[in-house]
């Protein structure tokens, strides 16, 4: 599977401006954080090692993970948390509980969970799509969900193949709108 995790590493000497950096990881669903903690530092503070010299620390906003018993695809460790590296994040923690999200509940990554963010969020089997899929009955690009600046949300599809279906309803290129709780799938995967 592959995640998207945006680390924060705590502002150096005086400064008041974390710097963050996106990472893509990519493990088994389950693995532990402790697997994968060393990479998360490394790729925000470099090889320089300006994280630290001590043991790896990562917060989901003022909670610090156990990297042993945390893992990638259960919460909070799903795609698009934020992390924190050394110290608790003060407002960058766990993802607002009110962002639309995708949960993937049946297909090769069933569990999986994305969230969305305002704009074009584009569903395929591509690396380029913003919620990748492995599955081989989903096109690169499959379809795009749109989350409005007023939070709704609709859905589009993108000429793929095996077509996009809602509530068992065909989606065409024309945006849908895409109520919590409704089921959208596209190949053998519905989200």
């Amino acid at each position: 599977m592959q995640i998207r995790l945006t680390v924060l590493a705590a502002p150096p000497g005086g400064q008041t401006a974390r710097r963050a950096c996106d990472v893509l990881v990519t493990a088994p669903a389950g693995t532990a954080l402790a697997a994968v903690a060393s990479g998360l530092a490394t790729a925000v503070a470099g090889p320089d090692g300006a994280a630290g010299t001590g043991p790896v620390v990562l917060y989901a906003g003022r909670d610090r993970l156990d990297l042993q018993r945390s893992a990638l695809g259960e919460p909070p460790l799903v795609d698009g948390a934020v992390l924190a590296l050394q110290v608790p994040a003060e407002d960058a923690g766990a993802p607002d509980d009110t962002a639309a999200r995708l949960h993937v509940v049946a297909g090769p990554d069933a569990g999986g969970v994305h969230l969305l963010h305002p704009g074009d969020v584009r569903v395929g089997r591509s690396a380029d799509a913003d919620v990748p899929l492995d599955d081989p009955d989903v096109s690169r690009l499959h379809c795009v969900v749109r989350v409005g600046a007023d939070g709704r949300v609709a859905v589009a599809d993108l000429g793929s193949t095996n077509g996009t279906t809602l509530d068992g309803e065909p989606v065409g290129d024309r945006p849908v709108r895409l109520v919590p709780g409704a089921l959208l799938r596209v190949g053998e995967s519905v989200l």
